[in-house]
């Protein structure tokens, strides 16, 4: 079975995709228009990510295999500069990474991580995942994702890219 048939079969296997608001102190953040922080939601992420701001970030230099024990295929990572500034401890409300992902040499969809509220739980975080309009992920402390990222090294993150 390839990736988008998994993710669509996740996705029908009741895995919760609705937007859920990440609260005021991100929306503010975001409200700001700063490419640092991608929005939440899948119309505004869909077109922030279309738009490129991430690739100001720090981004691996190319897409490689899934690293033990990813779920996501080949797959290339950018970090923000919150996430890349951050050395220890719970990541800053802010800190947010982007994941190509590939099929063949092309981009098919995109992860995306956001640190929305301080505490070290998964609610903590919003989840993203998509293939072109097939969203998988989107919401905050989406189980499908929280339950593979809680056993990242550091708060829900498997790849820090510098």
């Amino acid at each position: 079975m390839n990736r988008l048939a998994v993710a669509l079969f996740l996705a029908s296997c009741g895995s919760d995709t609705g937007s859920q608001d990440p609260g005021d102190g991100v929306d503010a953040m975001v409200a700001t228009g700063d490419p640092e922080l991608p929005p939440t939601g899948h119309p505004a992420l869909k077109a922030w990510l279309a738009d490129g701001h991430y690739l100001a970030w720090a981004c691996e230099d190319a897409p490689h295999p899934a690293r033990p024990p990813g779920a996501h295929g080949t797959n290339r990572i950018c970090s923000n500069a919150a996430l890349t500034a951050s050395a220890t401890g719970t990541y800053p409300v802010g800190a947010a990474s982007v994941k190509e992902l590939y099929r063949g040499t092309e981009i098919s969809g995109y992860a995306v991580g956001l640190k929305v509220s301080t505490g070290t739980d998964a609610n903590s975080w919003y989840w993203y995942e998509a293939f072109g309009d097939s969203v998988v992920a989107d919401r905050i402390g989406q189980s499908l994702c929280a339950g593979c990222h809680e056993d990242a090294p550091r708060d829900y993150v498997f790849t820090h890219v510098r």
